[in-house]
């Protein structure tokens, strides 16, 4: 009986030293959240469930993209640098887009280095496995739910199919980590494209499980988000970061027409509110102590920043700012910053800055790069950007050009060089280069 009792004593302090070499990370896990093309009105109005859990957690309403559209928004939200300093970007005409340096220090790859299992579910094609700075970030990258465009931009039917939408985005999701078991820390990548839909058409969401209205999607994608939430507290417990967020918006109802109207207002590629106006919250958990509201301007820059001082992590190069003293409560005076944006493809070249709730845009020659105008607005009593302020620039200009030249060196990108093969089987498949969104027309001179 001794012998047997030791010999159980035995196996149960294997048992234990086993246990104690699994242990689990005690760092919190992050998911990222990232709603294409979801606007920050429409995320208040059109997704209550995960609104109401923002209210207990933080919310940003004054956060802004650093670009109109996707490839450079996304590129600025990983790495905490503008457009100009990491070079995802497209040409001229928006039909081919430049590769990344891999020395560019996105967020993915410094958590990877830190320990961090880091997984990406993807429905963008800017961001398929061509991009391998980007992809080759995560240990595990799903770009399956679309079809593969390389490095041209476009070709609407053929990238886009019947899985791109949330509903098979979540089922991989949980297929993925009902088959992990938990072990290090996770850094977890949901980029959701159900609000983008299709071209702008009848069929724009054809074959969605929802109907076809960007107010239909941004609900379903609201319920597809608590989804997820309750799949990774239930992961993770109390340590986790749960962000929700998004990489530019979109023009509805008047948006083009009014004010100084188009050409300078075009969508995904002018520096107006309605573009760059996103979300930001952080749900609830046990490292959000208690609900706050930030209502200072504030980049989605400052994203990396910020969760890398959170978990304890040395900042980025960039020029974003964490944002953890203001989640704490601490003073945070954003209406001093200068936050910069740019867009410089699609026949346009311009760029904006806002400053003490004034914003200026600056268009430029996108060939010789002079100033074609200046287009000046008060925030405060104008947040739609309506009436041309007739005023003295030249002191945002400064602040517009020294915030442009912001600290965190520059990397070089390039245009890959289409194989023949590759350009013939893309061809072929109907990859002619034709743009998923309208080409805007080139601004005019500055209206008197």
């Amino acid at each position: 009986m001794n012998f047997l009792r030791r010999v159980l004593v035995v196996l149960a302090l294997a048992v234990a030293v086993t246990s104690c070499g699994q242990a689990p990370d005690p760092r919190p896990s992050v998911v990222l959240i990232l709603v294409d093309q979801l606007r920050a009105d429409a995320a208040e109005r059109w997704m209550p469930a995960t609104r109401a859990l923002a209210e207990r957690g933080v919310r940003f309403e004054e956060m802004r993209a650093v670009a109109p559209w996707t490839y450079p928004s996304v590129t600025s939200l990983f790495s905490g640098l503008y457009p100009q300093q990491h070079g995802a970007d497209a040409d001229q005409q928006g039909k081919r887009l430049t590769t990344i340096s891999g020395d560019v220090p996105l967020l993915p790859r410094t958590l990877q280095a830190a320990g961090y299992h880091t997984a990406a579910f993807v429905t963008n094609p800017f961001f398929h496995e061509w991009n391998h700075p980007f992809a080759g970030s995560f240990d595990k990258f799903d770009a399956s739910f679309i079809g593969d465009q390389g490095p041209t931009r476009g070709h609407g039917d053929k990238v886009w199919t019947k899985r791109m939408y949330s509903d098979s985005v979540n089922a991989a999701v949980r297929a993925y980590f009902d088959g992990r078991a938990l072990g290090a820390a996770e850094f977890v990548y949901v980029h959701y494209i159900d609000v983008h839909g299709r071209k702008e058409s009848a069929e724009r969401w054809r074959d969605a499980p929802f109907e076809p209205s960007y107010e239909a999607a941004t609900r379903y994608v609201d319920g597809k988000i608590a989804e997820l939430y309750a799949l990774f507290r239930a992961r993770y417990g109390d340590k986790l970061l749960f962000l929700v967020t998004s990489d530019h918006g979109q023009d509805l109802d008047d948006d083009l027409e009014l004010g100084e109207g188009q050409p300078w207002r075009q969508r995904k590629a002018s520096l107006h509110d309605f573009n760059l106006r996103i979300p930001l919250w952080i749900l609830p958990s046990s490292l959000v102590q208690e609900p706050r509201v930030i209502t200072q301007p504030c980049a989605n820059i400052d994203v990396a920043a910020t969760l890398l001082d959170w978990l304890g992590l040395p900042p980025p190069l960039g020029p974003g700012q964490s944002l953890c003293g203001a989640i704490r409560g601490a003073p945070y005076d954003g209406r001093t910053r200068a936050l910069y944006a740019r867009n410089s493809t699609g026949g346009r070249l311009e760029e904006g800055v806002v400053h003490a709730q004034q914003k200026l845009l600056r268009y430029h020659d996108p060939v010789g790069g002079a100033v074609l105008a200046r287009h000046l607005f008060d925030l405060a009593a104008d947040p739609r950007e309506t009436q041309l302020l007739r005023a003295d620039t030249s002191a945002m200009e400064a602040l517009l050009q020294a915030t442009a030249e912001a600290r965190g060196g520059s990397f070089p990108a390039n245009f890959e060089k289409l194989d023949f093969e590759l350009e013939q089987r893309l061809r072929d498949l109907g990859y002619a280069g034709e743009d998923a969104v309208p080409e805007p027309a080139e601004p005019q001179a500055e209206r008197k």
